[in-house]
């Protein structure tokens, strides 16, 4: 489970150089930012940092920052809305949220982008797998990967009409909570689960037993996840057997005795063609 949770697929790495278009004020607006920047050397520390912010700004939005923007609702012209999320990593720095955002073989994220119609991408540090690349691309100092100096965060971008623009963001806000609750035994593991033992039972299988052991030492419990994996390792130990054990029911006979009368009988009620059991 470990293994495929941790697995950035190839639309992921896409997603983490794709570009919006950059018109020519745009590009000319960037250009002057970088010779800015290598004037100033290393003796203005807070400027350049807000150069970075500006190009990583331009990178993520396609606009040049400081103007302000109209949403033209008449029109219903299409806007873009970028929103950054929060990930709680200082507080939980050992849990995998990443993982859990991207689910067995990347499939809970692309779910979750056909569902709000939203396009989101895992930025930050620690958010592409292989760790030494990550590093030279921090070093390199393109402003594209400038991202990968700030802590974890998810970025949800989306580009419609501005009710149905915010409308998206607010929705996948709402949805995206559910992948940064630090919690190995809620209903989003229990789904991953479910869908690695068929992708994949035999890493299943394992990240199963693992998850056993650490129950094991650690008290037995009663959630789903659990009793899931529980459930997982100790199939095997009923697939040779194929009878099947019938019990019959044991059918108690009474005695009873038949009444000829009709009416009220002390304490009883009595109906007509009836018995009354003793």
């Amino acid at each position: 489970m470990a293994e495929h949770l941790h697995e950035t697929n190839n639309a992921q790495k896409e997603e983490e150089n794709e570009t919006p278009r950059i018109n020519n004020f745009a590009q000319k607006f960037l250009a002057d930012l970088d010779e800015e920047r290598e004037r100033l050397g290393a003796d203005f520390p807070l400027c350049a940092l807000l150069i970075d912010e500006a190009f990583e700004r331009v990178y993520s939005t396609g606009r040049i920052p400081g103007r302000e923007y109209y949403a033209d609702v008449y029109q219903q012209k299409p806007i873009k809305v970028t929103q950054k999320v929060f990930v709680p990593v200082k507080q939980f720095p050992k849990f995998n949220f990443t993982g859990k955002i991207l689910g067995p073989k990347g499939n809970s994220l692309r779910r979750l982008q056909e569902e709000t119609q939203c396009k989101i991408v895992i930025k930050g540090r620690n958010s592409i797998r292989d760790r030494t690349k990550e590093e030279e691309m921090r070093e390199s100092g393109d402003p594209r990967f400038a991202h990968l100096n700030r802590s974890l965060y998810v970025e949800i971008s989306t580009i419609a009409a501005p009710a149905e623009c915010y409308a998206r963001i607010a929705y996948a806000l709402a949805e995206i909570r559910k992948y940064l609750v630090p919690d190995k035994n809620d209903d989003v593991s229990h789904e991953q689960l479910l869908e690695l033992m068929e992708i994949d039972p035999k890493s299943a299988k394992q990240y199963s037993k693992s998850i056993l052991d650490k129950k094991m030492m650690t008290g037995p419990s009663s959630s789903k996840f659990y009793n899931l994996a529980r459930h997982g390792d100790q199939q095997g130990m009923y697939q040779n057997e194929s009878d099947e054990e019938v019990y019959e029911t044991k059918v108690h006979t009474r005695l009873v005795t038949p009444i000829h009368n009709y009416g009220y009988v002390k304490g009883k009620y009595v109906f007509r063609n009836t018995f009354l059991h003793k």
